[in-house]
């Protein structure tokens, strides 16, 4: 029979876990808080390790990257025998991810150098997350037949265990790059395998819906070029994922720009202005693609012209 104070921690776990199926990431970050401080005090160091990385997640999505950091690099610098190899090197290549977004190519080019040989001296087969993380390197720098060769890698070696990504977020990096790529067969056939996946947390099906917001977004430029009727605007989509990344404590994960780049095409400026009141564009350099786009098609909406969508 379990322990009480064990009881105790896996019942924390398990509430941390549905928790972030849900997409409520500070109360999972708390809970998680609450398991690293037990395992703590019972000398557990593998359960410790193991809820540090999770508190890391769910803090990261929350948009607190320095305290996320903080925790998954006391999870990566974990070296006792007691600590699961698997959670160390989930913390290691998760600080990475963070980096990508923090810190310059040839800073994050160096983590992932020194991720590839600490898991050459583990001598496990744990290489999808590394590739998947020079995908998102390339993707970045804007080299998209890199990120495409990198994230077809990560997907073709993915295996459902830990530590691993989900299977949706290995899917939908590749529906951006092949969007960015202008594959539109090759994103409509990532699309539907995105969606016949059975998704347990919000954020897959968030992916999925980004996805179909890409795809209509695609088949909109070809129709366009081609003159042939137009797809319905998937409005109430784009302004559900709006809403949605409006109002959840997240990190900006890029569904908001998606959203305002649909609304756009469709002239929903109204709706658009409505979004940027309260939150107005951050200074980030994407924001300024964003923003330069949002004047160049409100200005051709003036004049009467169809938009244009300039990541396609």
């Amino acid at each position: 029979m379990m322990a009480p104070d064990r009881q105790a921690l896996a019942r924390l776990r398990s509430l941390a876990r549905h928790a972030r199926a849900e997409g409520h990431f500070v109360q999972a970050a708390r809970l998680e808080q609450q398991a690293v401080e037990l395992a703590s005090a019972l000398g557990l160091i593998g359960e410790r390790t193991r809820a540090l990385l999770w508190q890391g997640y769910s803090l990261r999505q929350t948009g607190q990257d320095d305290l996320a950091l903080a925790v998954l690099l006391s999870a990566a610098n974990e070296r006792a025998a007691a600590a699961d190899p698997a959670d160390v090197f989930a913390a290691l290549t998760a600080v990475i991810h963070v980096s990508l977004d923090r810190k310059s190519p040839t800073f994050c080019r160096a983590l992932l150098d020194q991720g590839r040989r600490y898991l050459a001296d583990l001598r496990q087969p744990w290489t999808a997350l590394l590739d998947y993380l020079d995908g998102e390197l390339a993707y970045r720098q804007a080299d998209f037949a890199a990120a495409w060769d990198w994230h077809s890698r990560a997907w073709a070696d993915w295996r459902d265990q830990h530590p691993r990504l989900t299977a949706a977020t290995h899917l939908w990096s590749l529906c951006r790059v092949a969007f960015r790529r202008r594959d539109a067969a090759a994103l409509e056939r990532l699309t539907t395998q995105l969606n016949a996946l059975d998704m347990t947390q919000a954020l897959e099906r968030q992916l999925a819906q980004r996805a179909r917001l890409l795809l209509w977004r695609a088949r909109r430029a070809s129709e366009t070029v081609g003159g042939t009727a137009a797809e319905v605007a998937p409005v109430e989509a784009a302004l559900a994922l709006l809403a949605d990344s409006e109002t959840d404590a997240r990190r900006d994960t890029g569904a908001r720009e998606e959203a305002l780049r649909v609304l756009a095409l469709v002239g929903c400026w109204a709706e658009i202005d409505a979004a940027l009141l309260p939150q107005p564009l951050t200074d980030h350099s994407g924001s300024e693609r964003l923003r330069a786009s949002l004047l160049s098609n409100r200005a051709r909406s003036a004049r009467g012209l169809a938009a244009i969508d300039d990541e396609f």
